[in-house]
């Protein structure tokens, strides 16, 4: 009989595509799965503030959310790539190769909000960082 314990998620790979037409960038990004036990930290303090927050009758201001969602998107990062494009042209952002780190991550992030969401949605994708767990 399988034990399914030893199912895991494992980090994948992901191809940053121009928002429009769909072609690679030059960009690819290693990233978690939203369920990772890596990101629990993360996401219960996120979870802890806003029970602090309705405890006063307050709420998370917009601001606040941004900041949450790029900082479950940071750490749901574990790095990135910026390549050359099929064209052989290199991928920069505003010029540069960014260095892999929260400065820079949350910069591309809060100015490409097509970036954020195919981070956000590549890390909900579940099948995708199971293709290679199978249980013994």
């Amino acid at each position: 009989m399988a034990d399914i314990g030893k199912i895991k998620s494992s980090d994948r790979e992901i191809i940053i595509l121009h928002p429009g037409t769909k072609e690679p960038i030059g960009i690819t990004v290693m990233v978690m799965h939203i369920d990772d036990p890596r990101l629990k930290k993360v996401k219960r303090r996120i979870t802890d503030e806003r029970l602090r927050l309705d405890q006063r009758g307050k709420n998370f201001k917009a601001e606040e959310i941004e900041d949450n969602k790029n900082n479950i998107l940071f750490n749901a990062m574990t790095g990135w790539e910026f390549g050359k494009d099929p064209n052989g042209d290199q991928a920069t952002f505003n010029g540069d190769i960014p260095e892999f780190n929260r400065r820079n991550v949350v910069q591309v992030l809060d100015e490409l909000p097509w970036f954020a969401d195919q981070i956000n949605e590549a890390i909900g994708e579940t099948e995708a960082f199971f293709n290679n767990s199978k249980p013994t």
